[in-house]
């Protein structure tokens, strides 16, 4: 089989395919035949060392995908996998370096498993739980979104900010969507975005002022002069002024991702006048209690099975063109999931 690895870390340039044996299942696990694997930010973080945690050297690669079971250990019956079954992997549910998915197969535990929707096609399966799992985590486990709330989105273009467009309006909510590029307004409107506010990025201080004023008015002109309810914040940075600024009283705002690396611009006095909430999350914040992880992944199965929740794909790359893939999402200029098909 051919696999993804990384040979030095924080090295991208090191990733190379390798061939081994195909792997027998241990007693408590199963194997899976790869049929589509999601690129996501955090790959390339990964490889770069700045992800929340660092690679070995002769590191595997892959946080997301799915396949079908072709092999079963000998203690795992009792799980209720057969053979044929087609799988999800629960996004960090698995050692990355030893068990990353970019690969033609991989060893899991049942545990490390979701079952995949029977309406969604196997080249398109590896595309939906961690963008989906984020943001129904950060938006409503975390923010608290409620129907007729207004929610604004930041980087929606990106898988998880289209995840979040969809599930905030399955929920009934209204969405604001963010984006750094004009191009990109048409695909969030048609899916399902109320507003797309264009907010540029790498500004310098008196270009990201005026952005940051432009943004405040725009979301007190859509929010009838009230503000947002929730932000759900991928970028971070010196933006964070006009979030908290274009928020109403009790607001929260949920930052999942630093797009932009620069501190951010809070004064404190703004947050304790304003009453607002401002935490950071992650999606283990979720995966780690069962309770709040089965409703999510049943909410979200739900939705997809009723076709409220579509996974988006920006592209499709052949594992072996996986140099391209990343060069893709290194740009920026995707709408929706990169792919990776062994």
């Amino acid at each position: 089989m051919r696999s993804l690895i990384l040979e030095t870390p924080k090295d991208p340039s090191s990733l190379k395919l390798i061939k081994s044996d195909l792997p027998l299942p241990g007693k408590k696990q199963v194997r899976v035949k790869m049929t589509s694997m999601g690129l996501n930010r955090g790959d390339l973080l990964y490889c770069q060392g700045r992800y929340f945690f660092q690679s070995p050297e002769h590191s595997r690669v892959g946080f997301e995908g799915a396949g079908i079971i072709d092999a079963l250990g000998g203690d795992v019956f009792q799980s209720g996998y057969k053979i044929g079954d087609r799988v999800g992997l629960l996004p960090m549910s698995f050692n990355i370096s030893q068990q990353g998915c970019f690969s033609e197969y991989g060893l899991y535990e049942p545990k490390s498993l979701i079952p995949s929707p029977s309406n969604i096609p196997d080249d398109e399966t590896g595309s939906f739980w961690m963008a989906f799992l984020t943001a129904w985590g950060g938006m409503v486990d975390c923010g608290g979104l409620s129907q007729g709330e207004t929610v604004v989105i930041t980087a929606a273009s990106s898988s998880v900010g289209l995840a979040a467009i969809q599930i905030a309006k399955m929920l009934g909510a209204k969405v604001i969507a963010t984006s750094s590029s004009d191009n990109k307004s048409k695909a969030l409107i048609e899916n399902g975005a109320d507003k797309v506010i264009i907010f540029p990025s790498n500004l310098n201080h008196n270009e990201l002022a005026a952005a940051n004023d432009d943004y405040v008015a725009n979301v007190r002109e859509f929010t009838q002069g009230k503000g947002s309810d929730l932000v759900f914040d991928a970028v971070a940075g010196p933006a964070s002024y006009g979030l908290v600024k274009a928020s109403t009283l009790g607001g929260r705002i949920v930052i999942q991702g630093m797009l932009d690396r620069r501190p951010m611009n809070i004064h404190a006095g703004v947050l304790m006048k304003r009453r607002l909430t401002l935490r950071g999350y992650t999606l283990d914040e979720t995966l780690e209690q069962e309770i709040k992880k089965q409703a999510a992944i049943n909410a979200i199965s739900k939705g997809v099975e009723n076709k409220d929740l579509q996974p988006v794909i920006a592209q499709k790359y052949s594992l072996s063109s996986f140099n391209d893939a990343f060069k893709d999402l290194k740009l920026n200029q995707h709408i929706g999931k990169i792919m990776l098909i062994p």
